[in-house]
């Protein structure tokens, strides 16, 4: 496998017009990104998950252009992520940026990206509508107070004073057919670990499953969405409860997990520090790294900005954001997942 010195640059291109020359190869990445996880249109996928989706737009050359808002966005995911489900991937994630296609996160408050990445995930969620398996996918969120903010909605600040537009608080899934769940309800016992010592912990798994006896005569969960497990490691420790809970299934019984914004890249990298709750975080690595990158946005602002972009099954592609024009150009693209740290030290100066 060629590493990524090794990338020949693609032959520019005037704006709107994406020349590339021979397919390039960019260094591999633990199983995150294999262009497909098995041969398309399972027949038992299908069945139970459709077909189709929101046409999204393309180019002659088959890459799958940037999107130029929110909605082409949202198509270009709901495609990629049906493309996903038929093909029968079992651990998926969305990454995008919610507060505006060009920003990094931290540009936009923490709750208020929660609040837009919400509001983003109902429109990616309506393809199960399209589908009419809405009312068998479970959404998860980090806890009870996120999930009913996306059941009821809520007002962002105590005083009464109307927040700005893109900031408000809706009941997005108010509407929604299947359930609506949250990953964990933090306690006293469950922050401080005792839950474990004590031997009162319950896996996420088990409730759901528990919860799904409780309700006779509805459907069984067909797949699990998870909103956001971006703020400590505990809710990523629940998502991997759950998906642990399917790995012993045959592939027909076995669900789905599609995780929305959980920033995965940095427990995949070395953001938190290898020797930091070692124990823990050696397995949540390695969950993070089996996951399939199926609709990806990374920016590299700067002087000479940049895109890590990727719509399943389709390749990686990194975008030079050309200011002269607010055009894009295609630098190079692989057919396994980079890693952002690579890209940005390591790709992308060899790419201006």
């Amino acid at each position: 496998m060629a590493t990524t010195a090794q990338l020949s640059p693609a032959a520019r291109g005037t704006a709107g017009v994406l020349r590339l020359g021979k397919p390039r190869r960019c260094a591999t990445a633990p199983d995150l990104a294999r262009s497909r996880a098995s041969p398309r249109g399972s027949s038992a996928r299908a069945a139970l998950f459709g077909g189709g989706a929101a046409s999204s737009g393309g180019r002659p050359d088959g890459l799958v252009p940037f999107p130029k808002d929110y909605d082409q966005m949202i198509a270009q995911c709901q495609k990629a992520l049906q493309a996903a489900l038929d093909d029968g991937v079992p651990l998926m994630e969305l990454q995008f940026p919610p507060g505006g296609l060009d920003t990094v996160p931290g540009d936009v408050e923490g709750n208020v990206e929660n609040n837009l990445t919400t509001a983003h995930l109902r429109g990616v969620c309506a393809q199960f509508e399209r589908t009419k398996t809405s009312d068998t996918t479970r959404v998860f969120f980090p806890d009870p107070v996120e999930r009913n903010i996306a059941l009821t909605g809520a007002a962002n600040t105590p005083d009464g004073v109307r927040p700005p537009d893109n900031a408000q608080t809706r009941a997005h899934f108010a509407d929604w057919a299947g359930g609506v769940d949250y990953l964990e309800n933090p306690d006293f016992l469950s922050v401080s670990g005792l839950d474990k010592v004590l031997n009162k912990r319950v896996s996420l798994s088990d409730r759901v499953e528990e919860s799904a006896k409780k309700t006779a005569g509805k459907k069984r969960d067909a797949a699990f969405v998870v909103a956001y497990p971006s703020l400590n490691i505990s809710e990523l420790v629940r998502t991997k409860e759950l998906y642990d809970g399917e790995v012993g299934k045959t592939s027909g019984e076995r669900r789905p997990v599609i995780v929305c914004n959980g920033e995965l890249e940095r427990t995949r990298s070395n953001y938190y520090p290898p020797f930091w709750n070692a124990g823990e975080m050696k397995p949540l690595r390695e969950f993070a790294r089996a996951f399939q990158g199926v609709y990806w946005i990374s920016n590299f602002k700067g002087s000479n900005p940049a895109v890590l972009f990727r719509a399943y099954p389709g390749p990686w592609q990194v975008l030079r954001r050309r200011r002269a024009d607010d055009s894009f150009e295609v630098v190079y693209t692989c057919d396994e997942f980079p890693g952002v740290q690579k890209v940005a030290l390591e790709s992308m100066p060899k790419f201006p």
